[in-house]
């Protein structure tokens, strides 16, 4: 698959018309997958958590989703589409991270956010947890309420797993 493909594949995930399954099964598109978006989120990270290292952050962040992933498709016996689905998962985040880069970074701190930034945020969240769930139901084959409690876990979850772990 050409980058162009791949690029356009993402585009259509994050626009919930593409699935895990359309991306090829690659460790190093994976791989690029998880360089991006650490790339894209460290100035947001440096923004919104001056005090902790962003490398740290990420690290954190990178280890939990995969971990998150692996065991869910583990105990439901979906092993196999570990490398596509997270691909899927980490690409989506750059995209979606991307996309919101110029909104978080003209907001600033959440105590410092206007109505419209808090807004613009909210939006950036609800799409980000769309697609996820978008990406867990194809991969899991599950319900969207399944897949949509799934995906609470996983983004709320991280949020969480890297505060305690960062001392934040």
């Amino acid at each position: 698959m050409s980058q162009r493909t791949t690029l356009q594949t993402l585009t259509a995930l994050v626009l919930l018309r593409a699935g895990p399954q359309d991306l090829p099964f690659s460790t190093g598109l994976m791989g690029a997958a998880i360089a991006a978006t650490a790339v894209i989120n460290v100035p947001i990270i440096q923004r919104f958590t001056p005090d902790t290292s962003a490398l740290l952050q990420i690290s954190l962040l990178v280890v939990y989703n995969l971990a998150f992933l692996g065991v869910v498709l583990w105990l439901t016996g979906r092993g196999p589409r570990f490398i596509q689905s997270a691909t899927a998962l980490f690409g989506a985040d750059a995209v979606i991270s991307l996309v919101g880069l110029p909104v978080l970074m003209l907001i600033g701190r959440p105590d410092e956010a206007s109505a419209l930034g808090a807004l613009a945020f909210l939006g950036l969240l609800v799409w980000n947890i769309a697609v996820v769930s978008h990406i867990f139901r194809a991969t899991l084959e599950w319900a969207t309420p399944l897949s949509l409690g799934l995906t609470l876990a996983y983004i709320f979850g991280g949020s969480a797993f890297v505060r305690m772990a960062a001392g934040l």
